[in-house]
C-alpha cells in the first residue's frame, strides 16, 4: 500500500469493513473510543493505522483528523452505522471529503419530516401526529388509531419503539414518559416486512435486494431471520423499488449505502423508516453470500474514485434464522458441528455461554432484538434454503435447566 493510496477513515468498523477497504486499494486509518473492545480490535488488527477517538464528539474528532485535508491524496470518512453515518457525513463536509451530506444523513434519522414528505411524494399515505407532551399521548393515539406505533422521532436501532394497541397501553406509556418526549405516533402497518438494501451514487440510486424479515407474531413478534433476496413477483418488486427510490431522493440521498424498511399492506408497499447506512450485520453478510456484492467495497471504492469492484459469485439465495432459546440455565447446545456439516449451511454461532442464563428476546416493535445465536445458509432457491435452514435448526439440541428445577436443585441439597 502506497503513502499516495486513497485513505479511508473507518469509525468504528467490524473487520469485513477494514479488509474491503484495503481489497479496493485504499489506506485505512480505523478511529474507535475503545480500542480494546473486543469487535473493534479485530478490525485493528488488520488496519494500516488505528487512533483512540470518541468520534461521536465533533471537535475531538476534527482535532483528530483535521490535518488530513492537506494530505495529496483523496481522503474521506466512512461510518456504516446510524451514529457513525452522521458523524461521517458532518466530518467530511468540514473537511470538504467527498461523500453523503450531513443534511441527507440527518433527514434520514428524523423520522417524523421523512414521514411527512414522503407521504406528500410517493401517494402511499401513512397516518402520523408528533407528540411532544406525554399527557397527549392518548389523545395523540386515538386520533391516529389503534393499534398504532410510539417511537422517538429521531431514535435509531429500534430503541424505545412501542406498540400500543389500546388507550390502556397509551395511559401506561404516558406514565414512565419525560414530560416532553418528542414521539411520532404512527398506523401500526400490517404485513410482511422487507428490508431493502440500496447504493447511491452521484444522486442516483440503485437497489440491490429486497429482503425478507421474518417475525414471530404469535406474542412479541421478535425477528426470526432474513431471506435474500425476497421471493415476490415483479409487480411487487417495481412499486417497493418506486418507494424506496422516491425516499431517497426525497431525503436528498447522494452517494453510499442506505436501508429502506417497508411493509407490503393490502394497499401496498408502505415505507416504515430509511437509513444511510446499510442494513444490520447479517444483511450486509447475506447480500454479499447471495449476489456476491461487498456493500462496504462498493462504497469505499464509489467515494474514493477507486475501482469499483466486480460482484463476486454468489449463491443465488442466502438466508439467515435466529436462534431463540428456551429461558433458564444452558449446560449446552449439541449438535452445532452437525448443524455446520449440512450442505448449503455457510455459520452456526450461539452466543449465549454454558452455565449463563439464557437472556430474554426482545419484541420487533421493542427493538430489533437479541437473539442466542444464529444459523446462515445458502441454495439455488428459495424452498430449497428455507429445508436447509430448517435442517440445520433441527439439528441444534440446547440443554437448558428451567430455573425453577434449578432452585428446587440447591434446595435438595
Amino acid at each position: 500500500m502506497t503513502p499516495e493510496a486513497p485513505l479511508a477513515v473507518l469509525l468504528s468498523p467490524r473487520r469485513a469493513v477494514v479488509e474491503a477497504a484495503r481489497d479496493v486499494g485504499a489506506r485505512t486509518l480505523l478511529l474507535a473510543p475503545d480500542l480494546s473492545a473486543p469487535a473493534v480490535r479485530e478490525a485493528v488488527a488488520v488496519a494500516d493505522e488505528a487512533l483512540t477517538v470518541d468520534w461521536s464528539d465533533h471537535p475531538r474528532l476534527m482535532m483528530a483528523i483535521g490535518h488530513l485535508a492537506h494530505l495529496p491524496a483523496r481522503a474521506a470518512v466512512f461510518g456504516f452505522a446510524e451514529s457513525s453515518a452522521l458523524s461521517a457525513a458532518r466530518a467530511n463536509e468540514a473537511l470538504r471529503f467527498p461523500g453523503n451530506p450531513h443534511a441527507a444523513v440527518a433527514y434520514l434519522t428524523d423520522k417524523a419530516t421523512l414521514r411527512g414528505k414522503v407521504n406528500q411524494l410517493t401517494g402511499a399515505p401513512v397516518r402520523f401526529e408528533h407528540c411532544d407532551r406525554a399527557a397527549h399521548l392518548v389523545a395523540v393515539s386515538e386520533r391516529v388509531g389503534f393499534p398504532c406505533v410510539a417511537k422517538p422521532r429521531t431514535g435509531s436501532g429500534g430503541q424505545d419503539v412501542h406498540l400500543l394497541r389500546s388507550a390502556a397501553d397509551a395511559m401506561l406509556l404516558a406514565a414512565e414518559l419525560p414530560y416532553e418526549p418528542a414521539l411520532i405516533v404512527e398506523e401500526y402497518l400490517d404485513g410482511p416486512e422487507y428490508s431493502v438494501e440500496a447504493h447511491s451514487a452521484a444522486g442516483r440510486h440503485t437497489v440491490l435486494a429486497v429482503t425478507r424479515k421474518y417475525n414471530a407474531c404469535d406474542e412479541d413478534c421478535a425477528a426470526t431471520g432474513y431471506d435474500l433476496p425476497a421471493d415476490l413477483d415483479p409487480v411487487t418488486v417495481r412499486e417497493i423499488h418506486d418507494l424506496v427510490i422516491a425516499t431517497l431522493t426525497t431525503a436528498g440521498q447522494r452517494s453510499g449505502p442506505s436501508q429502506t424498511e417497508v411493509v407490503l399492506t393490502a394497499r401496498g408497499p408502505r415505507l416504515i423508516e430509511s437509513h444511510a447506512h446499510p442494513g444490520a450485520d447479517h444483511i450486509s453478510d447475506l447480500l454479499l453470500l447471495a449476489t456476491g456484492t461487498d456493500i462496504a467495497a462498493l462504497t469505499i471504492a464509489s467515494v474514493l474514485q477507486l475501482p469499483v469492484p466486480a460482484p463476486r459469485r454468489g449463491g443465488g439465495h442466502a438466508g439467515t434464522r435466529f436462534l431463540r432459546l428456551p429461558p433458564g440455565r444452558i449446560q449446552a447446545v449439541e449438535g452445532v458441528e452437525e448443524a455446520r456439516a449440512v450442505p448449503g449451511v455457510t455459520n452456526v454461532e450461539v452466543h449465549v455461554l454454558p452455565g449463563s442464563h439464557v437472556p430474554e428476546a426482545t419484541s420487533r416493535v421493542a427493538g430489533h432484538g437479541f437473539h442466542h445465536g444464529f444459523v446462515t445458509a445458502v441454495a439455488d432457491g428459495p424452498q430449497e434454503l428455507e429445508a436447509v435452514l430448517r435442517k440445520a435448526q433441527d439439528t441444534l439440541r440446547p440443554v437448558v435447566v428451567p430455573e425453577q428445577a434449578k432452585e428446587e436443585e440447591h434446595s435438595a441439597a
